[in-house]
């Protein structure tokens, strides 16, 4: 069996699907501005696919006007979306590692060890509080 390397990049065209007939077009400046405005409400990613579309009447997907408010939106969405994994992955660290043990009743000492100090901790913080507070 031989193996082809691959060499990256995109797959190569049939030739049926190559372009390569050119078509030059002249617009006077108030035509080409109006279809650059037009362009901009669509999510056409060049001048040409845009031209295309309309000529060969494809579809075009219209685009959506976001505002800053929408983005600010999106970017705690994400931030918020990347807080959940990291939680889904402790879960699951957790998980694992109570489903690896074979000796619960260590995991059970373990766990009742860190409760009791963490009550231990909410006492001391309670009397740093409170002598705080008397302070002021």
């Amino acid at each position: 069996m031989e193996w082809e390397r691959n060499k990256g990049g995109r797959p190569k065209k049939e030739e049926k699907e190559k372009r390569t007939m050119n078509v030059r077009i002249r617009f006077t400046e108030d035509e080409y501005q109006r279809l650059k405005t037009r362009m901009a409400t669509t999510n056409a990613p060049d001048f040409s696919t845009f031209v295309r579309a309309i000529c060969l009447e494809k579809p075009l997907q219209l685009a959506v006007p976001t505002s800053s408010q929408d983005d600010q939106m999106l970017d705690l969405i994400r931030e918020i979306r990347v807080d959940i994994t990291k939680i889904g992955s402790n879960i699951n660290q957790s998980v694992k590692r109570i489903n690896s043990t074979t000796d619960y009743q260590n995991l059970q000492k373990e766990t009742q060890e860190m409760s009791s100090r963490m009550q231990e901790i909410e006492v001391r913080l309670r009397s740093l509080m409170s002598a705080f507070t008397n302070k002021a």
